[in-house]
């Protein structure tokens, strides 16, 4: 079997919150399957392009892994604006496209790129090359614009964006969604039969994430964090989905707690507002880590006392933070904002790995935080073991890429 990949997010080696793309290529040729992956050049999280790579149209790079790979040329985005992000997601689009038009014609087409353009796109060339094409999706559009606030509802572009998804996932061989809600969304929404929908979560290899308790206390002493103090960690994009503000404005509440502190680890759109706002605020226990090298993942989140995983208004509505993941592998409890009976506040509560609060609440959060910086280590280390056992049995590599491969061989048939 032949199978095409095309993902919007993979850097030239692959880190905790982009590798699945990396691990299904290696899986599937594990298999006896040829691969071939086309992605963007390297440029996320920040936008900015990695060092060592200038951009062209198209570019074969050296076989990584015994997978081809093609870069494609792409516009980046640096701000997290509605212009910027549909002149990427339009431009990867139409130059992926491309290079799967131009390529050796596979047996399957695996979509996991951007949302609606990119991957209509993708979808016509898939007809026009007779390809059974596989969508992967990790947000629902546009309901997550409507969640951020960017679109309303009832707006003409709304109904245009809820149309053109719904043509092409009713047109695909499969749709893999992940999460019991998304799939709900697209059978209601989308009319798309049940047989065609596959429920497969976000997966982390367990072997990525090992707790490193003797760097994480050099990290501690490097930053000026006393350690017999109640460490918060925030690792992640700093992006406008993320709501890291509702983090570090809580803060504001904690002026009596002199033993709680706050790190935020990570790039993105919205980490200059972040740092301006934790300096207007004149807090000395709020300390940023940036650039978030990958080798340093381990170090960072095993330095938290607890894990902190932000999402703003009703965004945990429409998607499920992958982060959530890295933080369930190092063994550390997770508070976690997000509207109820969301899929992020059922699978907290569900891995019985930490505490929930509302979205947008700083007040709110901070009474969290206070409780949770007088539990027990044993407490907090209870729940952090909980949170990694859930993820070892559910969302571990081991768990979820046979479904994948599988979903995929079936396809190409």
């Amino acid at each position: 079997m032949r199978v095409s990949i095309i993902s919007c997010v993979y850097p030239p080696e692959p880190v905790v919150s982009s590798q699945t793309s990396a691990q299904l290529s290696q899986a599937l040729i594990e298999q006896g399957h040829e691969v071939h992956v086309i992605v963007p050049f390297p440029n996320r999280p920040a936008g900015k392009l990695y060092p060592g790579y200038s951009r062209r149209l198209l570019r074969r790079d050296v076989a990584q892994r015994d997978f081809a790979v093609t870069r494609c040329f792409s516009v980046l985005s640096g701000e997290s604006s509605a212009i910027n992000r549909f002149l990427e997601n339009i431009s990867f689009g139409l130059t992926s496209g491309l290079a799967a038009l131009l390529a050796r014609r596979p047996n399957v087409i695996y979509s996991n790129t951007w949302p609606i353009f990119a991957t209509g796109i993708l979808w016509f060339v898939s007809r026009i090359r007779s390809v059974p094409m596989v969508i992967s999706v990790q947000d629902v559009y546009p309901e997550s614009l409507i969640a951020q606030g960017r679109i309303r509802a009832d707006s003409w572009l709304a109904q245009l964006l809820m149309k053109i998804d719904r043509y092409v996932a009713q047109r695909c061989h499969s749709i893999i969604v992940i999460s019991e809600s998304f799939a709900s969304i697209y059978r209601d929404r989308r009319g798309i039969l049940s047989e065609r929908l596959h429920v497969v979560p976000n997966w982390i290899d367990e072997q990525s994430i090992i707790v490193d308790d003797a760097r994480a206390v050099d990290l501690r002493a490097v930053l000026n964090i006393p350690p017999e103090s109640v460490l918060m960690v925030y690792g992640g994009n700093i992006g406008t989905a993320a709501g890291v503000e509702t983090v570090i404005e809580s803060f504001q509440y904690l002026d009596d707690e002199d033993n709680v502190y706050l790190l935020i680890a990570g790039e993105g759109a919205r980490l200059t507002e972040c740092q301006r706002l934790a300096k207007a605020m004149g807090s000395q226990r709020i300390q940023f880590y940036s650039p978030w090298p990958q080798t340093d993942t381990s170090m960072i989140l095993s330095a938290a006392d607890v894990l902190l995983l932000p999402t703003r208004g009703t965004q945990s509505l429409a998607s499920v933070p992958s982060k959530l993941i890295a933080y369930m592998m190092t063994a550390r409890p997770v508070v976690a904002l997000a509207v109820p009976r969301s899929d992020l506040a059922d699978l907290v509560t569900k891995a019985e790995c930490g505490w929930l609060v509302e979205p947008d609440q700083p007040d709110l959060l901070a009474n969290v935080l206070k409780e949770v910086a007088t539990y027990d280590k044993s407490v907090l280390q209870r729940r952090g073991q909980a949170g990694r056992e859930f993820a070892l049995t559910h969302l571990s590599r081991n768990a979820c890429l046979p479904q994948i491969v599988e979903i995929l061989e079936k396809a190409a048939k």
